[in-house]
């Protein structure tokens, strides 16, 4: 008896063939946070306000990396950043359904109640 592949579960429903398009228009991506902060400086004994200063930090193997952005780039990077949320909640939402159609598609084992 040969064990089942992907292509015998058939084409896939409407909802998941809607996230498949979705991915397929996801423009730049990017990970990481983005921070727009101001600096208060004392000068002369007041107190004065500096910036904006636009900051990117990300995790890379396991060490915090941060890069000064100019007001450009950090804008650019919030768009990348929210289309990689966007895409990470698409493919969520495609394993869900993916394990849902396996489930119902493809025998599994005996219950025993």
């Amino acid at each position: 008896m040969n064990s089942p592949t992907l292509a015998d579960l058939g084409l896939p429903p409407a909802p998941y063939r809607q996230l498949q398009q979705r991915l397929a228009r996801t423009s730049w991506i990017c990970h990481g946070t983005l921070v727009c902060r101001p600096l208060i400086r004392r000068v002369r004994g007041r107190r004065v306000k500096k910036g904006p200063y636009y900051l990117w930090t990300c995790k890379v193997s396991g060490r915090t990396q941060s890069v000064a952005l100019s007001q450009t780039q950090y804008h650019l990077l919030a768009q990348a950043i929210a289309n990689r949320r966007e895409l990470q909640q698409t493919l969520d939402r495609m394993g869900t359904l993916s394990l849902k159609t396996i489930l119902k598609t493809i025998p599994g084992v005996k219950k025993r109640k």
